[in-house]
This record gives C-alpha cells, sequence and structure tokens, in this order.
C-alpha cells in the first residue's frame, strides 16, 4: 500500500492498482498552455541544466498545483524554496501571496532570478545566492517571534543527490516548519514513507525520518515533467514535522541517538547483537533484548523506531552507548 494526499493535504492509503492507474492518466496527459509558459520560462533563462548539480526543470503544471495544494499555502505564509532554479514553482507560489526565501546555488539562474521575480515581487521574494547545505542563516531568516506563530514551511524540487543531507538539516526542525513538499527519487521516496520494519529497504535513515516526522506519498511524476528529463522516475513526497514536545524522549542527545542506530545498522543483514558488541557488554545486551521482547537473533531492520528509541534509553540508562 502507499500513501497520497486527498484534497486538503490528508494522507489516505491508495493501492498499486490505483496508483497505476493514476500513472497512466498522467502519461495520457496533454501539454497544456500552461504547460507550454513553464516550458517557455525554462527556455527565456537561456540557461544550459547542469547534470552535476542535479538540474532538471519542473515543467508540468499539474505537478506544481500538487505540490502547492499538498502545502496548503496560504496568503501571508513563509515559504522555504531550495534551489528555485528558473523559478516555475517560485512564480506559482508567489501568485498566492506568500513569502518566499530561496536558496539558489547556480550562479546564473540567481542572476536570472534577481533581473525577473525579484523585481516582480520585491517585497515577497528574498534569494539567497550559495549552497544550501552551507548557508548558516537558516534559523534566523525563519526563527519565530512569538510561540505563537505560525510555523513555516518548505516546498522544494531539490536535486536527488543531497536529499538525505537535506532532511538531516530539515527535519529535526519541527518547531520552525510545519510541513514540507519535495520532489524526490520515486524509490527513495517509497524507503522512507515505509515504515514497516522487518522490509529489505528498512534502514538507519528510516529511522531518523520516522523519529522526526510523518512522511506520506503525495503523486507520482514521469520523467517528461522536467526539462531535461531525468534518468530515474520521481514523485513528490510530503514530510509533517513533529514539534519538541512530540518527539519520543531519549536519554542523550539526538546525535549520540543517531550515532548509535547508524551502529546498530553498521551491518544490516547480520544479527543486531553483532553490531551491539561495539556499543555495550554482553550483560547489558541480553537485558536490553529483554527490555524490548525481542530474541537474540533479530536483525537490525526488524526493530521499529520506538524500539530503536527504548533500545538506546536503555543502554544509556546503564552507562554504556
Amino acid at each position: 500500500m502507499m500513501i497520497v494526499t486527498a484534497a486538503g493535504g490528508r494522507p489516505v492509503r491508495l493501492s498499486k492498482n490505483k496508483k497505476r492507474a493514476k500513472e497512466e492518466m498522467i502519461a495520457q496527459k496533454k501539454e497544456t498552455k500552461a504547460d507550454g509558459a513553464l516550458r517557455g520560462r525554462v527556455a527565456d533563462a537561456d540557461h544550459e541544466a547542469r547534470r552535476w548539480l542535479g538540474q532538471h526543470f519542473l515543467v508540468d503544471n499539474s505537478v506544481v498545483l500538487d505540490a502547492i495544494e499538498a502545502a496548503e499555502l496560504k496568503e501571508g505564509d513563509r515559504i522555504l524554496e531550495i534551489g528555485p532554479g528558473t523559478g516555475n514553482l517560485t512564480a506559482e507560489m508567489l501568485s498566492r501571496g506568500v513569502r518566499i526565501t530561496a536558496v539558489e546555488k547556480d550562479r546564473n539562474l540567481a542572476e536570472k532570478l534577481r533581473e525577473g521575480l525579484c523585481k516582480e515581487y520585491p517585497e515577497h521574494l528574498e534569494l539567497i545566492e550559495g549552497d544550501f547545505l552551507k548557508w548558516d542563516g537558516l534559523e534566523d531568516a525563519f526563527r519565530r517571534s512569538d510561540p505563537g506563530q505560525q510555523r513555516a514551511k518548505v516546498v522544494a524540487n531539490i536535486p536527488y543527490n543531497i536529499t538525505t543531507d537535506v532532511l538531516k538539516v530539515l527535519l529535526p526542525m519541527g518547531q520552525t516548519f510545519e510541513d514540507m513538499i519535495f520532489m524526490f527519487q520515486e524509490e527513495v521516496a517509497q524507503r522512507l514513507v515505509n515504515d514497516d520494519a522487518g522490509g529489505g529497504d528498512y534502514r538507519a535513515m528510516s529511522v531518523r525520518v520516522h523519529y522526526y516526522s510523518k512522511p506520506y506519498y503525495i503523486r507520482p511524476v514521469l520523467r517528461d515533467c522536467f526539462m531535461p528529463p531525468p534518468n530515474v522516475e520521481s514523485c513528490l513526497i510530503g514530510f509533517k514535522p513533529k514539534e519538541p514536545h512530540e518527539l519520543l524522549p531519549l536519554s542523550g542527545t539526538d546525535k549520540q541517538f543517531f550515532t548509535f542506530v547508524q551502529a546498530c545498522f553498521a551491518q544490516k543483514r547480520k544479527m543486531l547483537r553483532n553490531n551491539l558488541k561495539a556499543v555495550c557488554d554482553e550483560v547489558t545486551m541480553e537485558e536490553a533484548f529483554n527490555v524490548i521482547a525481542r530474541e537474540p537473533k533479530v536483525r537490525p531492520q526488524e526493530l521499529t523506531m520506538e524500539e530503536y528509541v527504548k533500545l538506546f534509553n536503555f543502554i544509556r540508562s546503564r552507562g554504556d552507548a
């Protein structure tokens, strides 16, 4: 089973047959006037996509609209956009009256945005030229002046080679962001949405994603929705970050917990006890398995996120990990 969002952004179940039917419908869709306008903006940018930067410009208006609907954008919302590119998604969001802080690494595209959308929407678009992963102004840019202030949102078509790094930065910021909508590689998105421990795709990143957020699948996006088309199928995926009070308590820091989880997955095809030898002694290990009610032969991918928290907290209480 997959998960999509219904009207209003609520996660609902979608069977594989319905998902296939949806893909076929998208494949049969004819290019609209709006699609032509998006392609025109890409052409007007006079920019050759740089594959080493993962540049694939979105030119399907239905995808743009679905991303905006999933984010439930309202006038006055604060938005973080990573990699605005030629501004197709940016322009549509700006037309809804939101305020955007966009971070663009490509110098040429940043200049085009300054000459175009920044002049058209001087009060609503702030452009940061640089690498998002090296930007130290994120917290200041979206700092809430009071606890009652609405949290910001993230809507972005990010390069697929930095998706994991971007999530590691943003997911812990549940106090700052209430919703995140991304374009992801289809295969990666399915791994992250699935929280069924025991599957072959379950890994340390799965634990991280479900600790910090509630991920949900939105829709598939075919290759011809981009200029140039990527070599993989894509999709829209959403994350509902948890606020600090919603996170399971840890007997240590977040960094210590995820270092521990990573150590547990060091050799995911072997029994968990083999990996735990690096963080605790045999006696603690045996007691830990009793605490989570698991057999000693359990493998790393079989534990749920909640069980990893319980395991970490117990081992920390014994002075290990």
